[in-house]
């Protein structure tokens, strides 16, 4: 819950037209979230890529498309700076754009999200207004195969980021990462980041568990196709089913947190506590939803109140500070520490004594 200690109003000096500008500025972003989409889905920032530079005519002969809304959509992209002009019709993409919206494997990749927005978050976010009457729920496995794996895509490059320099560098963990630890990833997904991790460190050994079926049915494919299922195993299991017991030095929970339904909270925890060996460790990420109204502007808040508000429908709560301290003490874990990673996320960690 948040607290509401002070009042959060607008400064007295803003202006009928600043206001109406943020209004507008925020049905800008609508628009281009869809054509970042448009572009992704139809292959226009690949082509252009591909080409260092091209006209609409070009982009559009190569792909098939109509030339006159390939036109179009370049000359907007170009107002909205996702693309550069080159003279009066030619194109390339804007500086880092490459990275952010092409280059799957590159840790500030976040094309997959805008694909997700325009796919899915637009239609959760239709259905709103009838969900509010009655609090009803669309939950993330309803949403299919096909989400599943969109999900999981949108988080690659942060996983690399996690397996190849966040984790190793929490105290103790990178020897126990080099010697070949045992390491248990809760809510596994399609296994992305087990997967990354054993590529980074060749000796350790990952079992992942998810209550979702269609991404534990991705994880076995993926694993089958990369030769790692000697040392990646997987379990689809129910919101509490027992683990093995003082079994695992390292416990993974990746952008989990906030999606385990609060009834079932603290019986995962206990299970995680359980699962693990004295002494091991519980590395979170995850948001942190502001514990105060005065918070909720706050730009290091910006994305979790985002996250909280798309994922309303499905039942998700993105837990405070406060809460997340209280479950992992309530657990058993002691020594909790916490960083931010991209201005974003929460990196949460714990050991077992």
């Amino acid at each position: 819950m948040v607290a509401p200690p002070s009042s959060v109003a607008a400064p007295a000096e803003r202006t009928a037209e600043q206001q109406s500008a943020l209004v507008w500025s925020y049905i800008k972003g609508f628009h281009a979230t869809h054509l970042m989409g448009t572009g992704i889905d139809a292959g226009l920032f690949a082509a252009i890529d591909q080409r260092g530079a091209a006209s609409a005519a070009e982009i559009a002969v190569a792909l098939g498309l109509h030339a006159p809304y390939v036109t179009t959509w370049c000359r907007t992209a170009c107002a909205y700076e996702l693309l550069d002009a080159e003279g009066p019709e030619t194109f390339r993409l804007a500086p880092f754009m490459r990275e952010i919206l092409v280059t799957a494997s590159d840790p500030r990749h976040i094309g997959a999200y805008v694909t997700v927005m325009q796919r899915y978050g637009g239609p959760d976010l239709a259905d709103h207004a009838r969900l509010y009457r009655d609090g009803g729920v669309f939950t993330f496995q309803q949403h299919g195969r096909d989400f599943s794996d969109l999900i999981a895509a949108t988080t690659g490059g942060l996983q690399t980021f996690v397996a190849r320099r966040i984790l190793p560098a929490v105290p103790g963990v990178r020897a126990s990462l080099e010697a070949g630890c045992r390491l248990l990833d809760v809510g596994c997904g399609a296994g992305g980041l087990m997967m990354r991790i054993v590529q980074a460190w060749p000796n350790v050994r990952c079992h992942g568990v998810d209550v979702d079926a269609h991404g534990i049915a991705a994880a076995r494919t993926h694993i089958a196709g990369t030769g790692l299922a000697d040392r990646i195993t997987v379990a689809h299991i129910g919101g509490e089913t027992a683990q093995e017991e003082n079994a695992f030095d390292v416990a993974t929970m990746f952008e989990v947190l906030h999606e385990i339904p609060l009834e079932h909270r603290n019986g995962a925890m206990a299970q995680t506590f359980r699962a693990l060996k004295p002494g091991g460790l519980f590395f979170i990420l995850d948001e942190t939803y502001p514990s105060t109204h005065a918070d909720l502007r706050r730009p290091e808040y910006t994305f979790s109140v985002q996250t909280a508000y798309n994922e309303l429908t499905w039942g998700n709560v993105v837990p405070t500070r406060e809460v997340q301290e209280d479950l992992l003490q309530g657990a058993g874990f002691r020594d909790i520490d916490r960083t931010m990673v991209a201005g974003m996320f929460t990196v949460l960690t714990a050991r077992k004594p």
